[in-house]
């Protein structure tokens, strides 16, 4: 009988042993308490399935250097743990039916990082094709996008596809790029959802997604010049174009007969997008136009003081300084600018002519390089004798 209990204790020995033995610290994972908005991180590990306890040892490091923080008893293979944003360690503790320790586990080292809730202000979608296929590029900006979130376009009945994150996103929160190919949606208005590491996410509603055919069913070329390959929403917009401006006084009395139906403008811009939703630039501009100027010259007589009209035919020149904003309606296939600045006179030199402007336009895209763009400028002239202009005009502007 002595020798069985001896037997019966060596192979419990032996098998407390390696039951403890092998007990091995997993890589945490993290969870948000959406009740409270709560950090919550989980420690795990693996083996040991027969010990009675188990003895969770978390230190905190800082500088290389780790101290005690936390100690817990479990009888589970995991605990859940509020950690604030830092670097930890931890390593598990097996205690055998007798309640006496084990060999601890190695130390796993985590670093535990805020859970942000994501801020995206603007969704760009632009539509590409190549070898590999076709689809939807989202350039998503905002404040708090982690380059590891995940992105989802939903649809107003549920349907949810998963976009890929791709690697080139920033990295400082201010940017996310995703890819999603185009026969896994159809197209049409989507929320966009952004979900970062840790679980909290927000989204945009209402993003245009379309492809080569359209929401309505409209099938395109496909040719690279295309309406359905535009690719309109560019971080960085650079235009050229030209129009035909008359000018049409509205008060003042230098200019004679109030018109001048000879006129043309060219316009050059560089414009950024910015999380607003709109295009925001410098622009230059030469306004050259014919016109008729009213000059007086006065002379001393017998009777007085006499004034002498003339009329001078003249090519005016005047280069342009403005400020231009753009915003693209949904669909990216017209545009309403409004731009103000000042425009200084060149030619004739014996005029000096400072003018204060402003101008509403609207743009209509034929291709993803050629739009229309027709508008209303208002000029006040800045000089002894006030004028100002309304000038409609109509041209083509060139998209690089």
């Amino acid at each position: 009988m002595a020798t069985n209990n001896r037997l019966l204790g060596f192979f419990l020995a032996v098998f407390l042993f390696f039951g403890l033995f092998s007990v091995s610290a997993q890589n945490s994972g993290y969870y948000i308490d959406t009740g409270g908005q709560r950090l919550v991180q989980r420690l795990a590990w693996s083996g040991g399935e027969y010990a009675l306890r188990y003895e969770v040892v978390i230190e905190n490091g800082s500088g290389g250097t780790y101290r005690n923080y936390h100690r817990e008893f479990t009888t589970e293979l995991y605990i859940d743990i509020s950690l604030q944003p830092g670097s930890y360690r931890f390593r598990v503790i097996p205690y055998d039916i007798l309640n006496r320790p084990g060999a601890a586990s190695e130390w796993k080292y985590i670093d535990v990082l805020p859970a942000l809730k994501p801020q995206p202000l603007a969704v760009l979608p632009e539509y590409i094709t190549g070898a590999d296929g076709e689809g939807i590029l989202l350039y998503i900006t905002g404040d708090n996008l982690d380059p590891e979130a995940e992105i989802f376009i939903r649809r107003e009945d549920g349907t949810q596809v998963a976009a890929e994150t791709l690697d080139f996103s920033d990295g400082d929160g201010g940017t996310i790029i995703a890819f999603v190919e185009s026969d896994k949606f159809i197209p049409g208005e989507y929320e966009i959802v952004i979900r970062n590491p840790g679980g909290l996410e927000a989204s945009i509603d209402g993003v245009s997604l379309l492809t080569e055919t359209g929401p309505l069913g409209e099938t395109h070329t496909g040719k690279e010049e295309s309406v359905g390959q535009i690719k309109p929403l560019k971080p960085v917009e650079i235009n050229f174009g030209l129009a035909f401006m008359p000018s049409f006084l509205v008060y003042g009395e230098n200019i004679n007969g109030g018109i001048s139906v000879l006129g043309l403008v060219a316009r050059a811009n560089l414009l950024f997008y910015i999380p607003a939703g709109v295009y925001i630039g410098p622009e230059l501009s030469a306004l050259i136009y014919y016109t008729d100027y009213i000059d007086y010259y006065g002379m001393s007589t017998m009777g007085g003081f006499e004034y002498t009209e003339y009329i001078y035919d003249s090519v005016t020149l005047m280069v342009g300084f403005n400020l231009l904003v753009r915003k693209w309606f949904p669909g990216q296939r017209a545009a309403l600018s409004f731009r103000a600045g000042v425009d200084f006179g060149i030619l004739p030199d014996w005029i000096d002519q400072v003018s204060f402007r402003m101008d509403v336009s609207f743009i209509l895209r034929f291709t993803n390089k050629m739009q229309l763009e027709g508008g209303l400028d208002y000029s006040h002239l800045l000089s002894e004798n006030p004028g100002g202009f309304f000038r409609p005009w109509l041209g083509i502007t060139f998209q690089l």
